[in-house]
């Protein structure tokens, strides 16, 4: 075979060995050549035309020069790094593989990028030669993709809109339906993940995770078509009540998480303007309804469920609370004479004005808070389910509990669903209140000026030198009590537990007298005037009589479809 010379007007070429970079190999050479006997394996001896030429120690001449020709594709649009080496580049963006084993900075000429056969190309440069053993996998190996589209879009999100709804949920919006986000890994599991879960496969409850997202987007100033979100909150309400309909027992974890988004959902009526004047009536109804939902599923799918967490709130002390209630109120309540229209719901006001004075408690005690935080936003979720009607006839007496629990929600919550409510609600309950209410309103008129929530406080308390224990972030997230006071309670404040499928007190009950007898000495250090048919006697008992709890009904139920948060749980057994 004849010898073919080839002249390689080449100065320098770099060999990358292996897929070390440090391992380089350069040849300075001006011509290079050898026969195609050189493609032989490294051992194999060559055979020249003369046999005597051979050397006695069977080694080739390697003074015979000698090439190989390597047909290759050329590179177009290669990094300029490779340019510059004079290399071939497998052009991966945004790093190419010559670059990326290298640790240089790989930069593409400007222009738009090649698009055709992205994966091809970088198989194929990746893919060791025929007959070769493979070669180890290393992570570096994979390609660099950029995706502009997702490669999966499940049945239940139709367009890229409905996409950015559920990535905005699963990335920012979760963060607003517990004060343990970012503080449990187990809570944050649960709202980012399980509940997407759920929703997959309830479709009603996908509609509310759009319908939220949507809503919070807007109030971030997001441009978010004003019919889209329409017609997201339209279909999650139609959800919602059809599957409550239908009751169907694989959707009772999707029912229970989707009371919760619902709270959020029906906030929108607070921020309409034409929207219905003292809505916060209609709100309590809605928030009553969490707990028809969990007592329609049961207790014990709420505990398989692992949903539990998310319904924590922290125990109420009645009998400690009461000690914290206002004189002004518990005179408006006490002062209750014979023929008056509330005589019949005296006991229902004093139950409010318990709950009401758990708040004053905790602001006196601790300050701001988490905790104090969870207490507002879960008030209603205590109130009796008798004060409701009272509140929707518009009542002097049932207003102006609102008001001052209204002045508790004018505190700056980090929660953008409950921002605004207070102040639009109080300013409705002034016009509705005639002159003879205006002094037991005075509290709530000086809060209704101002939004420092330490101007606030000093208000409620009555005390101008007050000074609050405030917690700064650190401080919040590391406080103990987020875990030893958020329990499952009960209506009443108690906590209590399941057990063999029903709800049980989980502490023991305090007696009735013991309450009795607290109010009376509360009532005598008050310096409580009254009528004395009106006062209350160790012969007569408590003016107060227990209230009893009636069994929610399908009217109940339906009255809290239309909006809600954590639930009022039924009725314990001992």
């Amino acid at each position: 075979m004849d010898d073919v010379d080839v002249d390689v007007d080449v100065e320098e070429i770099d060999v990358d060995i292996g897929l070390n970079p440090e391992l380089d190999v350069d040849f300075d050479f001006d011509t290079f050549t050898f026969d195609d006997g050189s493609l032989a394996p490294p051992d194999t001896v060559f055979e020249s035309s003369d046999s005597s030429s051979r050397h006695s120690s069977e080694i080739p001449d390697l003074s015979r020069p000698y090439h190989t020709k390597r047909p290759h594709r050329k590179s177009r649009a290669g990094c300029q790094q490779c340019k510059k080496r004079k290399v071939k580049c497998d052009e991966t963006r945004p790093t190419c593989k010559a670059c990326r084993l290298r640790k240089e900075n790989c930069m593409y000429p400007t222009g738009p990028a090649p698009t055709s056969k992205v994966l091809t190309s970088s198989k194929s440069a990746n893919a060791p030669p025929p007959g070769s053993s493979p070669r180890p996998f290393h992570e570096c190996d994979l390609p660099s993709i950029v995706i502009a589209e997702p490669l999966f879009r499940p049945c239940q999100v139709s367009d890229a809109t409905d996409m950015k709804m559920l990535w905005f949920y699963t990335t920012v919006g979760y963060q607003f339906f517990s004060i343990q986000t970012g503080r449990s890994n187990l809570v944050d599991d649960i709202l980012k993940v399980k509940i997407v879960q759920h929703a997959f496969e309830s479709p009603f409850l996908m509609d509310s995770l759009m319908a939220v997202s949507a809503m919070h987007l807007q109030n971030l100033d997001q441009p978010i078509p004003a019919r889209r979100a329409l017609n997201y909150r339209a279909k999650a309400f139609e959800g919602y009540r059809t599957a409550i309909e239908a009751a169907n027992p694989q959707d009772f974890p999707a029912l229970i998480a989707n009371s919760l988004l619902m709270i959020a959902l029906s906030s929108q009526m607070f921020r309409d303007p034409d929207g219905k004047p003292l809505y916060i009536v209609d709100w309590m109804q809605v928030w009553r309804g969490i707990g028809l939902i969990v007592e329609m599923v049961s207790p014990q799918v709420l505990q398989q469920s692992g949903l539990a967490v998310l319904f924590y709130r922290p125990p109420v002390d009645l009998e400690k609370a009461a000690a914290y209630i206002p004189n002004n109120l518990l005179f408006m309540i006490a002062s209750i004479k014979p023929g008056d229209g509330d005589e019949d719901h005296q006991q229902t006001y004093y139950d409010m004005l318990k709950y009401l004075g758990s708040l004053y408690q905790e602001l006196k005690e601790h300050g701001f808070n988490s905790i104090l935080d969870l207490r507002i936003i879960t008030f209603f979720t205590f109130i009796p389910k008798t004060f409701i009607p009272l509140a929707k006839e518009h009542r002097p007496r049932a207003l102006v509990l609102l008001a001052y629990y209204l002045c508790f929600a004018k505190i700056p919550l980090d929660v953008w669903w409950m921002r605004g409510i207070a102040h639009r609600e109080m300013k409705q309950i002034f016009r509705e209140m005639k002159d003879e209410w205006a002094h037991l309103l005075r509290v709530p008129q000086m809060v209704f000026k101002t939004n420092d929530h330490v101007e606030i406080a000093r208000l409620l308390i009555d005390n101008r030198n007050w000074t609050p224990t405030e917690m700064d972030q650190y401080e919040r997230d590391r406080d103990p009590r987020l875990q030893t006071d958020l329990k499952l309670v009960d209506a009443e404040g108690r906590e209590v537990e399941v057990h063999e499928g029903e709800w049980k007190f989980k502490t023991v009950v305090r007696s009735t007298e013991r309450v009795d007898t607290d109010l009376e000495q509360f009532l005598e250090t008050c310096e409580f005037q009254s009528n004395p048919h009106d006062k209350p006697t160790a012969e007569s008992g408590s003016p107060f009589p227990q209230s009893t709890s009636n069994s929610p009904n399908s009217s109940e139920l339906e009255a809290s479809i239309p909006t809600i948060i954590p639930p009022i749980f039924p009725q314990p057994t001992n």
